[in-house]
């Protein structure tokens, strides 16, 4: 019953694929390992699979399913790992791959802040350019968008009032290179979230001015182009299961990490099946 029960649960799926870090206790250390975990992206997003580690020779548990099973699945969100990718391809041929919007994000807001910290630091700490740069760097970040460019703050480190808007601005006038910079991440986050495939193709290939760490992250994008604009048209997102991570990360600080790895497993798994029903019983 249990082998057609997750045959089921492979049909018509979108899977999000991605690790958490288990904590073991040996005696008075903490060692942490890295392990694959699978979930449903529709509907409530259950646990599909946690294996032992990420590495291919766990991953091929999925073949044990028929292959006409698993030609039904209907796409896979991932992110940049290449194990995942090559996984991916030989065991859901048919399925659409997509690098979460999350870590494309994530990856290009840490090359800008890389850029950021390097110009910083050619300046005295003394400095107003130092202080610029240094603080309300979480204003660099957020969508260009949403920056207020009416409502007044006081900025202690400056000392003077200004709007989140003009903050930023100050800090990307100091140099044409971290301007640059700036205008691509913001260009892609924005095409994005706008489901704009043709703004991504612009902004990843006009880049003559962009910093070093940008460029690299770029040419990543890039050599995975495909899967970068699958990205902009789907809905998925590896969103859930980053939220069942933070579960994972919350039963081990309470437990203070799991001598067994097995126990870990059977505490996750009775955690979402009290989460499942508690949700269920509201919606009652």
């Amino acid at each position: 019953m249990r082998l057609v029960y997750r045959k089921k649960m492979l049909e018509n799926r979108h899977f999000l694929i991605g690790i958490f870090q288990y904590f073991t206790t040996v005696a008075y250390s903490i060692k942490g390992q890295l392990h694959f975990i699978c979930i449903n992206g529709d509907g409530d997003h259950e646990i599909v699979q946690i294996l032992p580690d990420r590495f291919k020779n766990h991953i091929e548990y999925f073949r044990k399913f028929p292959q006409s099973v698993r030609d039904r699945v209907k796409t896979v969100s991932i992110d940049l790992n290449s194990y995942y990718k090559d996984i991916a391809k030989q065991m859901f041929p048919n399925a659409e791959i997509i690098v979460d919007r999350f870590h494309i994000v994530s990856m290009m807001t840490r090359s800008f802040n890389q850029t950021r910290t390097h110009l910083m630091k050619q300046y005295d700490k003394d400095s107003k350019e130092y202080r610029i740069l240094k603080f309300a760097w979480k204003l660099y970040l957020m969508h260009v968008d949403e920056l207020d460019d009416k409502q007044l703050f006081y900025d202690r480190h400056l000392r003077q009032q200004v709007t989140a808007l003009t903050r930023v601005s100050q800090g990307l006038d100091l140099d044409e290179t971290l301007k640059s910079t700036y205008g691509a991440m913001q260009g892609i986050m924005i095409s994005l979230k706008n489901h704009d495939k043709q703004g991504i193709l612009y902004y990843l290939n006009d880049n003559s001015q962009l910093s070093p760490q940008m460029k690299d992250t770029l040419t990543t994008f890039k050599k995975n182009l495909e899967f970068i604009l699958n990205a902009a048209e789907t809905k998925y997102s590896n969103g859930p299961i980053e939220g069942i991570n933070r579960m994972i990360k919350q039963i081990q600080r309470t437990a203070f990490g799991f001598r067994n790895y097995h126990h870990l497993i059977t505490r996750i798994k009775l955690n979402q099946a009290r989460t499942k029903k508690r949700v269920i019983s509201r919606a009652v």
